[in-house]
């Protein structure tokens, strides 16, 4: 009986640690215009956040986002990094897709 449980135990870790939740998330060809402009108008670009001419600095353009980009406010923001104050205030942590997918358009050069 104990065999059969301890099989069963290590078989589900092996099951749930194979289950990725972004096997589907497409981190290739990125850009701001197809991919990243969505993301940050969804969660950061908001009336009292990132928005044009906030006093929080704008996320609301493309050269708003590279500019953050450069200086590596966004990834440690959005990751909840230790230094920095996590993004977005208002709800949790972006998916990780999305996150992933910040990460590749800044690795690649922020395309537009």
């Amino acid at each position: 009986m104990r065999t059969i449980l301890i099989f069963s135990l290590i078989c589900g870790i092996g099951f749930f640690a194979s289950c990725k939740k972004d096997d589907n998330c497409n981190t290739s060809d990125v850009t701001y215009t197809n991919t990243v402009k969505s993301i940050l108008d969804s969660n950061c670009a908001l009336s009292g956040c990132h928005n044009s001419g906030s006093g929080n600095g704008s996320l609301a353009s493309y050269d708003d986002a590279v500019a953050f980009a450069a200086q590596g406010r966004i990834v440690g923001a959005i990751k909840h990094q230790d230094g920095f104050v996590a993004m977005p205030q208002t709800g949790g942590k972006l998916e990780d897709c999305e996150i992933n997918q910040i990460e590749a358009w800044i690795a690649d050069g922020a395309p537009q």
